[in-house]
C-alpha cells in the first residue's frame, strides 16, 4: 500500500464513477479499458450522463450528483478542465479523484493514457495514497449582507467586466490595509493552483503541501503591489471601490457572480479538502520539470547523439 506521511490510507473500492470530455478522440477506448478492467475485478462502474454516446453498452449512466453518492472513487478522463469540473461536483463529499490525461498539458491529470491499465490495477490493489489538496473559499458581501459564496480547487479570480477598464481595489489582510491600487483584477490561489493562472500573473510556484494561499494582482498599475504568499490562517479581503461597468468572480475558470462598486470579498482556506489519488512514483517536482519545462531544455553535450 503506497502510503505517504500526512496522506489518507486507501479503502476498498466497490464502485467507480466516470467523468469526462466526450469530445476527446481517445475517450471511447479509455472508457472501454476502464470498464473492462473494473468488470473483471467485480467493481461496478457508472458514467456521467454526458458520456452516454461513448460509454460501452451496459454501463449505467446517471447525473453527476447522483453518481457521487454511489461510488468510492471518481475517474476524470480528459484535461485539467475536466478534472476541475469533477472537483466541483465532488464538493464536500470527500470521494477520491483520479485524473487521466487525454488532453495536452494535463498538469492535474497526471496518469497518461498509455499508463491507464497499470494505474487501474494499482488502484484496485490498493497501491496508491490520497493526497489531500486544500481549496479556497470566498464570500461576497454587499451592504452588510452576504450575497454569494464560491470555492475552488485552483483559484478564485476577480476580473474586469465586459469593457477593459481597470478596477480600483483595496487589499486587506486580517483587517489591515495593504494598499489601494488599479489593476485588471486579482488571483487568490491554492498551492495546487499556483501553477495555473497565478503563475501566468507572475505569482510563485508553491508545493501543494504548504499551508498557504497566494494572492497575485493582475497587471497592477503600482510597482509596490506584488504577489504574496499568505498563511492559510490569515483573513484576506478585497474591496471594490470602483469597477466601472462591473466585474466578475470566477471559480476555476467558471463565472460564478457579477460584482459591483462597494462589494467586499472575504477569502480563506476552505474547511474541506479534495482527495487526489496519487501513486508511489508521483512527484511534484518531476511533474513541474516535465510539464512546465522547469529549468528550460537540456543542453546537448558533445557526446550526445
Amino acid at each position: 500500500m503506497g502510503d505517504e506521511p500526512g496522506s489518507a490510507a486507501p479503502s476498498r473500492i466497490g464502485a467507480i464513477g466516470l467523468f469526462g470530455n466526450p469530445a476527446k478522440v481517445a475517450m471511447p477506448a479509455a472508457l472501454t479499458t476502464v470498464t473492462a478492467i473494473c468488470g473483471a475485478a467485480g467493481v461496478r462502474t457508472v458514467a456521467a450522463e454526458d458520456l452516454a454516446a461513448v460509454v460501452p453498452e451496459g454501463t449505467p449512466v446517471l447525473d453527476p450528483d447522483t453518481i457521487i453518492g454511489q461510488v468510492d472513487l471518481v475517474i476524470a478522463l480528459g484535461g485539467d478542465g475536466t478534472m476541475l469540473r469533477a472537483a466541483r461536483v465532488l464538493r464536500l463529499s470527500g470521494v477520491p479523484l483520479l485524473g487521466v490525461n487525454l488532453g495536452s498539458l494535463g498538469y492535474l491529470t497526471d496518469v497518461r493514457l498509455v499508463d491507464l491499465e497499470q494505474a487501474l490495477q494499482d488502484v484496485l490493489a490498493g497501491n496508491y495514497h490520497l493526497d489531500t489538496r486544500s481549496r479556497v473559499y470566498c464570500s461576497v458581501w454587499r451592504d452588510g449582507e452576504r450575497i454569494a459564496r464560491a470555492s475552488a480547487l485552483n483559484d478564485l479570480v476577480v476580473n474586469m467586466g465586459a469593457l477593459p477598464r481597470a478596477l480600483d481595489m483595496e487589499l486587506r489582510t486580517d483587517g489591515e490595509s495593504l494598499g489601494r491600487f488599479l489593476g485588471d483584477g486579482i488571483v487568490v490561489s491554492t498551492p495546487t493552483g499556483s501553477t495555473a493562472y497565478n503563475l501566468s500573473a507572475g505569482g510563485p510556484i508553491c508545493h501543494s503541501s504548504v499551508p498557504c494561499l497566494l494572492v497575485s494582482p493582475i497587471c497592477p498599475h503600482a510597482l509596490g503591489m506584488r504577489p504574496l504568499v499568505i498563511s492559510n490562517e490569515t483573513r484576506i479581503e478585497l474591496v471594490l471601490h470602483d469597477c466601472g461597468d462591473g466585474a466578475a468572480l470566477t471559480a476555476d475558470g467558471q463565472k460564478t457572480h457579477d460584482l459591483r462598486d462597494g462589494d467586499r470579498l472575504s477569502f480563506r482556506e476552505a474547511r474541506r479538502e479534495v482527495n487526489l489519488v496519487k501513486f508511489p512514483q508521483s512527484n511534484f517536482y518531476r511533474v513541474m520539470r516535465h510539464k512546465l519545462h522547469w529549468g528550460g531544455t537540456r543542453r546537448r553535450s558533445d557526446g550526445d547523439d
